[in-house]
């Protein structure tokens, strides 16, 4: 037998209740001063549902009224029943909304009501706070511990606020989970190609299962109509390999290919980790790009490059001379002082160009010495 369903999940709507209590035939009970769902009625009905809990202050009143016309009387009177709920501490039911008129518009009958209850299980305590008569409200302070409403004659049991965060939280984990699961198999980083989108697993598992069964089932060969020399040893005698080995000799070849990659990749970042592509680079994003150092800065910088670099060339031969006239050996007629190589120009810069015209000029001016 399955666990009903919870109440905020159950939706109750006793038709026959309504046909009852405004039928004639009562078995001598008078009939309420009441037609239809209107506030003198809607205790009453929402007793007969599975929200109404019996040991409740309403609940004692209407088991009180079956046996007493003053008790029946109060019962299908909305204020006094409530007044008199107001006067001991306890659990009750008591309606916090009524049915409100339709807004004019199409199709809306001028005085239609909407006919929406809101009713509150509370529980009224047993204090009376400083400062206030107790004559009017003995007990005021009330803790509320549920809400319902009414549409027509369908009644609901309103979720808690823990249900409702819970089940926004829940809609929102899944949606997440399923998107990583998506994510999880699109991207793939290889040290050759980089970040490469590659299918679903199951895809790549269809495809692999398709190659090995083909490559199984008919091994290459060549225009001679003998077997590919590429083909295994197996495949050419004539016995056909287990596909698993085939696929985990794949595996641990590419496996192989990967490390060395890997490895490479990470010894050229070691030597190569300090090179430069541009003395001058572009900032910015595509359309609004700018370089960093102006004409003058870079010309500047280099100017004080190339002094610097002879300053320790001049500094060199310096010490060369003081080390040879202390030692006293005679002085050479003239010694070569290795010069660093200065850094490359610019890559596709205003530098290059600067000094491929300088070099130009050079080239122009030793060819005029000559002549």
């Amino acid at each position: 037998m399955t666990a009903p369903p919870p109440l905020d999940e159950t939706i109750s709507r006793r038709q026959d209740v309504v046909q009852w209590w405004l039928s004639d035939d009562k078995n001598g009970i008078p009939p309420p001063p009441y037609t239809w769902m209107e506030e003198h009625f809607i205790h009453r009905y929402f007793s007969e549902t599975p929200f109404f809990d019996w040991s409740t202050k309403n609940g004692l009143i209407f088991t009180h009224a079956q046996t007493n016309i003053p008790a029946y009387e109060l019962v299908h009177n909305r204020k006094e029943l409530e007044a008199t709920l107001k006067k001991s501490p306890g659990v009750e039911y008591v309606i916090s909304h009524g049915s409100q008129l339709v807004p004019n518009g199409p199709g809306v009958v001028e005085g239609q009501q909407s006919h929406v209850w809101v009713l509150r299980k509370q529980e009224r305590l047993n204090e009376q706070p400083p400062g206030l008569s107790a004559s009017a409200n003995p007990y005021p302070l009330t803790e509320t511990r549920g809400s319902y409403y009414i549409v027509n004659e369908s009644v609901y049991q309103a979720p808690s606020v823990a249900d409702v965060v819970g089940n926004r939280l829940l809609s929102a984990v899944v949606a997440l989970e399923k998107m990583f699961e998506k994510a999880a198999t699109l991207p793939s980083f290889a040290p050759t190609t980089g970040h490469t989108y590659l299918p679903s697993a199951k895809e790549r598992k269809n495809t692999s299962g398709s190659v090995a069964a083909s490559t199984q089932a008919s091994p290459t060969r060549s225009r001679s109509a003998s077997l590919a020399p590429e083909t295994t040893q197996s495949l050419r005698s004539g016995s056909l390999g287990a596909p698993a080995d085939i696929t985990s000799a794949a595996g641990a070849s590419a496996n192989i290919l990967a490390t060395r990659l890997l490895a490479d990749s990470l010894r050229q970042t070691s030597v190569y980790s300090d090179d430069y592509t541009d003395e001058n680079p572009l900032l910015g994003e595509p359309g609004n790009l700018k370089f960093t150092f102006s004409t003058a800065a870079i010309k500047k910088r280099r100017a004080e490059d190339e002094a610097a670099e002879k300053k320790k060339v001049s500094e060199a031969r310096d010490k060369a001379m003081m080390s040879r006239a202390a030692s006293g050996s005679p002085k050479p007629a003239a010694e070569k002082v290795k010069v660093p190589t200065p850094p490359p120009p610019a890559v596709f810069t205003e530098a290059r160009a600067a000094t491929g015209k300088e070099g130009r000029e050079r080239r122009e001016e030793r060819k005029r010495r000559r002549k």
